[in-house]
């Protein structure tokens, strides 16, 4: 299961032992200063192939990917229930993960961010 926790600072997700072995890490630590924007929007999975981490088209994405915007997170098994975060000045450019809330877990987010 992907963890996410919105601390003063950061929002950090982490990834159990099956799912770091998938995504080829087992957290990932965001500053809220990089965090452009939250959504809810449901994910169109893309045909790419996974610089680091698994991907199964259409099915499930886990690990860093490179699309045409620069370099992105997934940890993604159902894509209607993704939240999306748009970054600034950090190592990637956007990190796509799964959430049982999706709308609660954006919400919480977007508080921490005022």
């Amino acid at each position: 299961m992907v963890g996410i926790t919105v601390s003063k600072n950061e929002v950090v997700i982490t990834l159990d032992t099956k799912e770091k072995l998938l995504a080829a890490k087992s957290k990932l630590s965001i500053p809220k200063k990089n965090i452009d924007s939250v959504s809810t929007d449901t994910v169109r999975p893309a045909w790419i192939a996974p610089k680091i981490g698994t991907h199964i088209p259409k099915g499930f994405m886990a690990g860093t990917f490179w699309l045409g915007k620069g370099k992105s997170f997934y940890y993604v098994r159902d894509f209607s229930k993704c939240v999306t975060l748009k970054l600034k000045d950090h190592e990637y450019s956007s990190v796509v993960v799964q959430a049982d809330d999706k709308f609660e877990t954006a919400n919480r987010i977007r508080e921490a961010l005022k």
